[in-house]
């Protein structure tokens, strides 16, 4: 069995969402990176996701970015 994958605090990663991005990190998306708490909840569920991704053996313990639908809220992480 693999060992669970975490990002460093310090990660740095681009988040897309429809026409916006921003440069963030690990630690502000734990930490909730704005206001409107279904956008929080989508970015904290997207870089779980992204962790668990890596968490594999295989090529995707390599993958640099993520993207999908959480929370009704399409986010796209990638690592920088």
């Amino acid at each position: 069995m693999s060992k669970t994958f975490a990002f460093k605090p310090s990660t740095k990663f681009r988040v897309v969402s429809g026409n916006v991005s921003f440069y963030t990190t690990a630690k502000q998306i734990r930490q909730g990176v704005g206001g409107f708490m279904s956008f929080n909840l989508a970015a904290m569920e997207a870089l779980q996701a992204f962790e668990n991704y890596r968490t594999g053996d295989g090529v995707e313990a390599c993958s640099t970015g993520l993207a999908g639908t959480w929370q009704g809220v399409e986010v796209q992480l990638d690592v920088i």
